[in-house]
């Protein structure tokens, strides 16, 4: 379990993780130092797994957010290696989900136009020859964008 101090941390990191020891420290209340060694131990017992910036896709050219359901032609462990893979070494792909209903997967898929996006599914995903059927529903507007998780819960 988390104590107060630690649930402090991981809300503060979340919002700006690269806050200072000095600026960590003061916004949850303790001492540089004790502050440093629940950072230190909350990355050992992997409630921290990495530190990311948040990059503005529209400055990097990139329009066209999309979310693509994907149903596999089967359930063999080749064919979910090979999805995975694929998926793995994918970076247009922001997020991939396993799901229920119809579908076996969600994928968050970022494009320059809605010509990439096409060329995405038509080019590299259904050229997998795992894929058997997928829907897009395009993002028109992100009214929410967050990848802080609720400590409190």
């Amino acid at each position: 379990m988390l104590d107060a101090y630690e649930k402090l941390i991981l809300k503060e990191l979340q919002r700006d993780g690269r806050a200072s020891t000095q600026a960590l420290s003061d916004a949850v209340g303790l001492s540089p130092s004790p502050c440093w060694r629940r950072v230190k131990r909350l990355e050992e017992d992997g409630f921290i797994t990495r530190y990311a910036a948040i990059v503005d896709g529209k400055k990097l050219g990139l329009r066209a957010l999309a979310h693509i359901q994907v149903s596999l032609v089967d359930h063999d462990a080749s064919s979910i290696d090979t999805f995975q893979t694929f998926i793995d070494n994918n970076e247009q792909v922001l997020e991939c989900s396993s799901i229920t209903g119809d579908f076996d997967y969600i994928l968050k898929v970022a494009a320059t136009d809605p010509e990439s996006l096409e060329q995405f599914i038509m080019q590299s995903l259904l050229r997998l020859k795992v894929v058997r059927t997928t829907a897009t529903t395009f993002i028109l507007r992100q009214m929410k964008v967050s990848g802080a998780l609720p400590v409190d819960i």
